[in-house]
């Protein structure tokens, strides 16, 4: 069993409650949350689920999928260190999206009536809560929009902007900071494996991407985001 690491010993620089709550708040969220570690692949919430609160992720990585027509999984949203899961339920009493694991993962957990008195007494908070939301939901629907009207290339490329602005890479290395398969990668651009790695060829081909195995490095970010420049995706 994996020791709790309190709010103030936190490491995570993107922590939404580190950047907006802080003293008594701070220590009652700490003291009073569950901490939980997640190895890739494992589920942290299933659609269907009672909602009891909302998830922190303070460190690794997850993916919010739901199953389509066809029994694929479909990406809704990708989260990193510091990022929400859970709050699109706010007001629900079950969740509607599956939450899993793209590496191992810690997630910090705050029971509901927390989370209710924290934005009932932390403006700072509920406010910079509510911009989270509207940032995020514009994304989403933007994503949605595009993704039916995007080729193949585009798809793929818009996934890759989308994976280094979630993950970033390794500033030495210029690797992603996640390990994905293509099938993954895949149900990120809305495609199949096989056009991935079609694809995957092509940019290599134009210096847009470097790979070895699994890992793949961003050559230039600003070539992949010029082919999805039309869309507007921000």
């Amino acid at each position: 069993m994996r020791a709790k690491i309190e709010c103030h010993k936190c490491t995570s620089v993107n922590c939404f409650v580190k950047k907006y709550c802080t003293g008594e708040l701070l220590n009652l969220i700490s003291e009073t949350k569950n901490q939980n570690f997640y190895k890739k692949g494992d589920i942290i919430f299933r659609e269907g689920n009672s909602m009891l609160g909302i998830h922190f992720i303070q460190q690794g990585g997850v993916k919010v999928v739901t199953p389509n027509l066809n029994g694929r999984e479909q990406v809704v949203r990708l989260g990193s260190d510091g990022n929400i899961l859970g709050h699109r339920v706010l007001g629900n009493d079950k969740y509607y999206f599956n939450a899993i694991a793209l590496m191992d993962t810690n997630v910090c957990f705050v029971e509901t009536e927390i989370f209710r008195n924290t934005c009932l007494s932390n403006p700072d908070f509920a406010y910079n809560l509510i911009l989270f939301y509207a940032l995020e939901l514009r994304r989403t629907e933007l994503r949605v929009k595009y993704q039916a009207q995007m080729n193949i290339r585009e798809k793929v490329a818009e996934a890759f902007v989308y994976l280094n602005e979630i993950f970033g890479t390794n500033p030495a290395t210029k690797t992603l900071n996640i390990d994905l398969s293509r099938q993954e990668i895949a149900d990120i651009a809305g495609t199949t494996p096989e056009q991935v790695s079609r694809q995957l060829s092509d940019f290599e081909n134009e210096k847009l991407i470097s790979r070895e195995r699994r890992e793949i490095q961003i050559l230039n970010v600003i070539g992949l985001k010029n082919i999805v420049r039309e869309y507007k995706i921000e």
